[in-house]
């Protein structure tokens, strides 16, 4: 198969259907829940120069390997420090996360090609403080994101341009993440899925292919 190049003005397509869309299939979030435990010493801080009670488990990464390095840290951060030059869409590698979740599959499969992907996990007080990701011109990816568990209204709030969001669990969701957001949980084990899908054609076509409003 041809390898499709990255395009960022798909970007700016995807973004005119809605800054926050659902589409037309869920995973089994409960299912999800039980068998993610034979994971449970894989899990690592996310973005580990920030104490924000937060971890992560790769569902890519450089090597296929659950080390977190550099796929669970700041980019920006990892490649100031170490003079190099990662995009979201180089963390492409599935990890065994990736191939032994078979309830993930669903969402995985429709797409072409993955970039930086992982499960994060937050513990009661744990946040992402207001910010913008993907602030570059040369932006690589757009954002799947789902909720999966103990991500109810009472558990957890994603705070999306001063507007609190009321995501399904277990349905994925494209999520303009270049426009201000943030995320508390007021619970420990609250979980989501982040997926950071390169800007191909194939791609963007699997988003239009799944919308829930057609």
């Amino acid at each position: 198969m041809e390898k499709q190049s990255i395009n960022s003005d798909l970007l700016l397509h995807l973004s005119s259907l809605g800054d926050v869309f659902p589409l037309d299939f869920t995973i089994d979030y409960k299912t999800l829940q039980k068998d993610i435990t034979k994971f449970d010493k894989d899990w690592k801080p996310y973005n580990p120069r920030k104490n924000y009670n937060r971890e992560g488990l790769s569902i890519t990464s450089l090597d296929g390997g659950l080390s977190g390095i550099p796929d669970l840290d700041s980019l920006f951060e990892y490649n100031k420090q170490n003079k190099t030059s990662i995009t979201e869409a180089n963390i492409s590698v599935k990890t065994p996360v990736a191939l032994d979740l078979s309830v993930i599959q669903p969402l995985l499969s429709i797409f072409d090609t993955l970039g930086r992907s992982h499960f994060i996990r937050l513990n009661k007080g744990g946040f992402f403080p207001p910010h913008r990701d993907g602030k570059i011109l040369n932006v690589t990816c757009f954002r799947i994101i789902t909720l999966c568990y103990n991500c109810n209204p009472n558990q957890f709030s994603f705070i999306y341009e001063n507007q609190k969001l009321n995501l399904e669990p277990g349905r994925p969701y494209f999520v303009n993440t270049r426009k201000e957001h943030s995320v508390f949980s007021f619970t420990d084990d609250s979980v989501q899925c982040v997926l950071n899908v390169p800007l191909t054609e194939a791609n963007y076509g699997a988003v239009v292919k799944h919308l829930l409003s057609k």
